[in-house]
């Protein structure tokens, strides 16, 4: 894209950003941008973010003009570049899902929210309540998108994308939880909020199916989509049931298959240190380390001191869900666009060794999740890194007074 039209984009984003409705800048947008690639288009507002001239929740606002626009042109554009329609295929699972995401909400959703507007009566309010919860699960689906899609599109260089996705992703997430929060203090809910929420989901499926995959679909190999699929039942899936093609059963068939006709049927890192790893401290086996660090209580991962993910445990109650495409994904990658300076200042801190730990704490749900940051150094004081330590300490905070015997 030639400097003009980067400079037009700059342009209209800062329109958004001034208050102008994207309703006033779609023919402008149209006309300048309608007859180029959902890619190049990316590139433009990378720039302009790495250039500093926009904000990552400047091209937030965007968003929304990006799915209209694009959503009756991109497959013209993208002609030879569809996503997989193979059954089981994470490509297809996902846009099934979003088919999936669509019946509930013209059906279950519509009429809890139509029955909600006319009654206002506890039975309307417990019914919209119920599917509100149920649209929570989207949560699913996000996830996958954040943590499986995304690496892929970073180590192409596709960075800015990813991040206003994700920032409009958390956007959704804070409605619902908003709303079902106001609904069960026995507030009344107001009928923008569930419009605002039905508009930013419809709108969200526009850029998954239109923007998003056809990227996908130019910086995923098979072998990338193998690891998706073999990490994507550890997140699970939503809004899929009764869609042939898109059970969690067909992924899994579709994957082994493909894994083993491959010849990558656990498609796991080679372990070629068989014997005794040696410590200062002591010695073990591959496996009994493994083993070992999967047992601690809470979840830990390393990040290395060139701020890439190293490592993370596998314990079987994690506490948020992790795979192993994060593995080499640069740390400030792995945290939506809200919580990025906190990350970002905290290493900054450990670095230059102002700090040695931090702790967070946070209420979700009926779990109390403590998560501490540990700067980890060498005899000489040097940076090697950041260890996170993650777990879920609601039954340890009630202890009192002390306990000498064996459980029975």
């Amino acid at each position: 894209m030639d400097e003009n039209k980067i400079l037009k984009l700059k342009t209209i984003i800062e329109k958004l950003h001034a208050g102008v409705s994207s309703d006033d800048v779609k023919k402008e947008f149209e006309a300048e941008f309608g007859s180029v690639s959902a890619e190049e288009l990316a590139a433009a507002e990378r720039k302009l973010m790495e250039d500093g001239a926009i904000q990552v929740e400047q091209v937030q606002k965007l968003c929304d003009v990006h799915a209209s626009v694009f959503g009756g042109s991109v497959e013209e554009i993208h002609q030879g570049k569809q996503v997989d329609k193979t059954p089981g295929h994470p490509a297809f699972v996902f846009i099934k899902e979003n088919e999936g995401l669509k019946v509930f909400l013209d059906g279950d959703f519509s009429k809890a929210v139509q029955a909600y507007k006319t009654q206002k009566d506890e039975e309307s309010k417990k019914n919209l309540l119920a599917v509100l919860k149920t649209l929570s699960k989207l949560d699913k689906h996000y996830l996958r998108k954040e943590n499986l899609f995304f690496p892929y599109l970073e180590k192409a260089g596709i960075t800015a994308p990813p991040k206003v996705m994700w920032g409009v992703d958390d956007e959704i997430r804070d409605l619902w939880k908003l709303v079902i929060r106001t609904l069960e203090t026995s507030s009344e809910v107001l009928e923008a909020e569930l419009a605002k929420l039905e508009e930013q989901v419809r709108s969200m499926i526009d850029k998954e199916n239109n923007i998003l995959l056809p990227m996908l679909q130019g910086c995923m190999d098979g072998d990338a989509w193998l690891t998706v699929g073999r990490d994507s039942g550890d997140i699970g899936y939503c809004f899929n049931g009764g869609i042939e093609g898109a059970s969690p059963s067909d992924a899994t068939t579709w994957y082994r298959w493909n894994a083993s006709m491959s010849g990558k049927e656990d498609y796991a890192p080679k372990q070629e240190n068989t014997g005794e790893i040696v410590l200062p401290s002591g010695h073990m086996n591959l496996e009994e380390l493994t083993w070992m660090l999967n047992t601690l209580p809470g979840d830990v991962t390393f990040v290395g001191a060139d701020d890439t993910v190293r490592y993370f445990s596998e314990g079987k109650d994690r506490v948020f869900p992790r795979t192993r495409s994060i593995v080499g994904r640069e740390v400030a990658h792995c945290h939506p666009p809200k919580s990025l300076k906190v990350v970002e200042k905290l290493v900054e801190d450990f670095k230059a060794g102002r700090k040695d730990s931090e702790s967070f704490w946070l209420q979700k749900g009926t779990k109390f999740i403590l998560i501490r940051y540990f700067a980890v150094r060498n005899e000489n004081a040097e940076y090697l890194g950041v260890l996170e330590v993650t777990e879920e300490i609601s039954s340890l905070r009630s202890l009192e007074g002390q306990k000498t015997l064996l459980s029975e």
